[in-house]
């Protein structure tokens, strides 16, 4: 077997590299883990099968390289809107919509996610890969303790069940997309109807964690 290497290296901005973890993403995304093979991989990015030994070691390597960059992408977004602003209205607001906007640029990061929740987890739990929401948790739980000191906050909340509703409340919007839109007659890919979606989210969330003091003098 070809020595394994790590999915993260100096060679991390090798053109080869590159193009195969963007087939990669393309495939498992399509298809899933178990339903895309190397050879189709390697086709699609026109590089000799030993690019994928050596950038990568083997499938399973390349496939946690692939969710461990789709994952990296989120929470530079994450990170970007937690680090910079600390009104709740306005944070609440600028979370869901860079929220919105991620799940639209990158289709294939709804589908990666759908595919492993429909294996249930199979493909993590076999190559013992962790995916982790703790920056993205950590500065939520800083963001609700400072809001229950002030307040503002509700004293109850959980940061863990918080961020799953976040989540879930937009990327439904994506995920259930085509079904939503034709059961409702609401075409969700309308900007009209993403704008309303996000005030809608918006006004959810922040009802549900705002004090009831603040809410009356809001």
């Amino acid at each position: 077997m070809p020595p394994r290497r790590s999915t993260s290296s100096p060679a991390d901005s090798s053109p080869v590299r590159n193009r195969l973890l963007r087939a990669a993403t393309t495939l498992f995304a399509k298809s899933g883990y178990d339903g895309t093979t190397v050879d189709e991989v390697v086709a699609a990015a026109r590089v000799n099968k030993r690019m994928v030994y050596h950038y990568f070691g083997d499938k399973q390597r390349l496939y946690q390289a692939v969710l461990a960059e789709a994952y990296r992408s989120l929470e530079v977004v994450e990170t970007a809107v937690t680090s910079h602003e600390s009104r709740l209205e306005t944070l609440t607001e600028q979370i869901v919509r860079r929220y919105f906007d991620f799940l639209r640029e990158h289709p294939k990061f709804v589908r990666l996610l759908l595919w492993e929740n429909l294996n249930e987890g199979r493909a993590l739990r076999r190559f013992g890969f962790k995916l982790t929401k703790d920056p993205m948790l950590g500065a939520l739980e800083r963001f609700l303790q400072e809001g229950v000191a002030a307040g503002r906050i509700r004293a109850d909340m959980d940061a863990r069940h918080l961020l799953i509703s976040l989540i879930g409340l937009c990327q439904i919007y994506s995920s259930n997309r085509y079904t939503l839109s034709q059961a409702l007659g609401l075409d969700l890919a309308v900007d009209a109807v993403r704008e309303q979606g996000i005030r809608h989210v918006t006004r959810l969330l922040l009802e549900g964690i705002t004090a009831a003091g603040a809410r009356r003098s809001r």
